[in-house]
């Protein structure tokens, strides 16, 4: 209700103009900042995606409760007191290195699978951090406020210091990457090949946990330890639904966490009490269900729009096949003895009734078909029962037909394929079958052309 009175009774516009347009010096660090840590964490992602260790994030991240912890509490004993960035970095790294040293060690020296690996460390050192939580609220010290910051984040509070921290870390992530960018690349795909040239697969992987670490510890207080591991999950995932490919796979991931990052950040600034962390997160997240939507690789939208297109396709060249074959045997022609046709033939009607009650398509499926072909040039419909191919749509469906019976005849004789299955292949191989492919089997049955006729059926 809160958030609604706001939208409604406040210029939240203005706001959201000024976080993106005129942004105070306080929001461009933390912009700076959460910039930074959203491509290092996004690039680093992928190959922890790649290596199927996306959760050591999550083990990292719940790891270093105790480190900071137990920093805080030696500050407040031995030093000056408070809760000095740098200090407590220091002990959540100790504790996350150590976390994935005690991963390494239960997978080395029991039969545990690496899930559990991951999950024992986490659940025990969490729950140590969890301890020494209770305890330094027992002893109610006064700097003891704000350390819950650890566990959900709090961008609000940074400082140029830490912009600056999370930069210098985001450079050197990227640098290493950069600079083994070729060993990680065999590492994530062929980790055989990287062993028979000798690199060290195991410093490899060393160098990968440590980038890990280091930008685990440096995002802590921004996103919480909660929720880091979101960032090298949700931009890597996002980037995959759209392409392929290694490098563009890595900009891509980069760009999400960055951009998913500035945009959780300005909500953050523009609606009251909107935990930052959270806002960065859920950004990405929108990010990631758009890709699976619209993604050019596995959006489900596309993948739809793909299927349709290929299932009219293929119908169409049904259509275009089956009215061949009645034209063939109305015309009491073979045209298929040799790589020649009649243009003639473009005018000469057939009955569509004939052909089409080989298929179980609706009409709404066959007039679809026919304004297809009909706005492609390929046929001319006399009337709903009677149409004719042009010589455009002459030579489609003279192509399809020969490609298909010579798939049946490859399989029949090169793969040995049951006659009585063969059909039902070839209807599946037609999805895939290039034109390439199809100039390959004109050369390969270039003799029998010239020699003999093809079956009109050569399965039966």
């Amino acid at each position: 209700m809160n958030l609604l009175a706001f939208i409604l009774t406040n210029s939240w516009l203005d706001r959201l103009s000024d976080s993106l347009f005129a942004p105070s010096y306080n929001l461009r660090v933390i912009y700076l900042g959460v910039a930074s840590l959203g491509i290092a964490a996004g690039v680093c992602g992928c190959f922890l995606l790649f290596r199927k260790r996306s959760l050591v994030s999550d083990t990292i991240g719940h790891s270093t409760l105790p480190g900071v912890t137990i920093a805080f509490l030696l500050v407040a004993k031995f030093g000056e007191g408070g809760k000095p960035f740098f200090p407590l970095m220091l002990g959540a790294l100790m504790t996350g290195w150590l976390s994935m040293r005690t991963v390494q060690w239960v997978k080395q020296r029991t039969k545990t699978r690496e899930d559990a690996a991951l999950a024992i460390p986490l659940s025990a050192f969490y729950a140590l951090g969890v301890v020494f939580l209770s305890i330094i609220q027992n002893l109610s010290l006064r700097e003891s406020s704000g350390l819950e910051y650890y566990l959900f984040g709090m961008v609000a509070s940074m400082v140029t210091a830490e912009a600056q921290t999370l930069l210098g870390v985001a450079i050197f992530s990227l640098s290493l990457i950069f600079l083994f960018y070729k060993e990680l690349n065999c590492l994530c795909f062929d980790q055989g090949f990287v062993a028979s040239q000798g690199l060290p697969n195991r410093w490899l992987d060393e160098a990968l946990m440590l980038i890990s670490l280091l930008i685990t510890i440096a995002g802590l207080q921004t996103v919480g330890l909660l929720l880091i591991m979101a960032l090298f999950i949700i931009p890597p995932a996002t980037a995959r639904l759209w392409t392929n490919s290694l490098p563009r796979t890595l900009i891509i991931a980069g760009s999400v966490g960055a951009l998913g990052s500035l945009c959780g950040a300005m909500a953050s600034a523009t609606i009251p009490n909107l935990p930052a962390g959270a806002s960065m997160i859920m950004a990405m997240s929108i990010l990631f269900a758009l890709s699976m939507l619209f993604g050019t690789r596995k959006g489900w939208l596309i993948r739809k729009v793909g299927l349709a297109k290929l299932e009219n396709r293929l119908s169409e060249n049904q259509f275009l096949r089956d009215l061949f074959d009645t034209l063939e045997s109305q015309q009491k022609i073979r045209l298929l003895a040799g790589l020649e046709f009649s243009p003639d033939l473009a005018h000469v009607n057939v009955a569509m009734d004939r052909f089409l009650s080989k298929r179980a398509w609706t009409s709404t499926k066959q007039k679809r078909i026919t304004e297809n072909l009909y706005r492609q040039g390929l046929l001319v419909c006399k009337n709903l029962h009677e149409a004719r191919l042009t010589e455009k749509g002459l030579e489609r469906a003279l192509e399809t037909t020969r490609t298909h019976r010579l798939l049946e005849l490859y399989l029949l004789e090169h793969a040995e394929v049951a006659r009585s299955k063969v059909h039902q292949y070839v209807e599946r191989i037609e999805e895939v079958t290039s034109p390439e492919i199809a100039r390959d089997l004109r050369k390969l049955f270039a003799a029998r052309l010239r020699k003999e006729l093809i079956p009109t059926e050569p399965h039966t």
